[in-house]
């Protein structure tokens, strides 16, 4: 991707082989801790036919027109963006509700580059749906970095190493992890494990994201890490932000102690 073409947003794509592994949540909460220092984000929903980021965010009422139809020219950026009533720095674009065949990566990202263009975005994030798809092969002929999700089970992190060559095929030379639900009581056993994880798929450490109760309801409720009331969760993706944002910050900063799966 040349970057003159979309000034200076960083395209970001979100995505893991596996699904259920959290990473809409993950999207839209890191968004959401980067906006908040200041940035604006844009968050697509590229998961065309399945789409869920709205119900993730609490903006599902507010979705009249989606990706496609900026795509393919039927309305204006100011028409298809939604701008998030909890930060001023927060924008989402929702997926169509099927995928139709007329899009293709040309017409993807066109309609990204006019997005960038049009709202001066610091970040473009690019939620897609699990495996490898049509929709992942759009954000990946774009992105210049990929965030993908892997929990801490060995079926996961074998989708993530899958991933991630996927990923080295198309281009996409940044490539870092983000482990989620990450549990299991001591912090210094949770780093043996994460050394476990990056050790089997030879992609570098971006973050982690505990596990904890809270964050799964929170999704269910359309509630963001604004509204969340677990240290552990919003200093994660705070943590996250970050490092996302090239500051040296500690992996587990104020991260204190993991919750056991129930």
């Amino acid at each position: 991707m040349e970057h003159s073409a979309l000034g200076d947003t960083q395209i970001i794509l979100f995505t893991s082989c596996k699904g259920g592994v959290g990473k809409s949540t993950v999207c839209a909460n890191l968004a959401m801790a980067i906006a908040q220092r200041g940035h604006r984000v844009l968050v697509i929903d590229c998961d065309f036919g399945n789409r869920c980021l709205d119900l993730v965010t609490g903006l599902s009422d507010e979705v009249i027109y989606d990706v496609g139809d900026l795509a393919f020219g039927r309305v204006p950026c100011e028409r298809a963006v939604i701008a998030d009533r909890r930060s001023e720095n927060l924008f989402f674009v929702a997926a169509p509700y099927g995928f139709d065949n007329r899009m293709n990566t040309f017409s993807f990202q066109s309609a990204v580059k006019r997005l960038a263009a049009w709202g001066n975005f610091d970040f473009i994030f690019i939620d897609t749906p699990g495996g490898i798809g049509e929709p992942l092969q759009f954000a990946a002929s774009i992105a210049d970095t990929a965030y993908i999700i892997v929990e801490p089970t060995r079926a996961a992190v074998r989708a993530a190493e899958r991933t991630a060559e996927f990923l080295s095929l198309r281009g996409v030379r940044r490539r870092r992890l983000i482990v989620n639900k990450l549990y299991g009581g001591s912090v210094k056993k949770a780093k043996e494990e994460i050394i476990s994880i990056i050790d089997s798929t030879s992609v570098r450490l971006i973050g982690v994201v505990p596990y904890d109760p809270e964050l799964i309801r929170a999704g269910n409720r359309g509630i963001l890490i604004d509204e969340m009331l677990s240290f552990n969760i919003t200093h994660a993706f705070d943590n996250i932000a970050a490092r996302t944002l090239g500051e040296g910050r500690r992996l587990f900063a104020h991260i204190h102690r993991l919750k056991k799966l129930k």
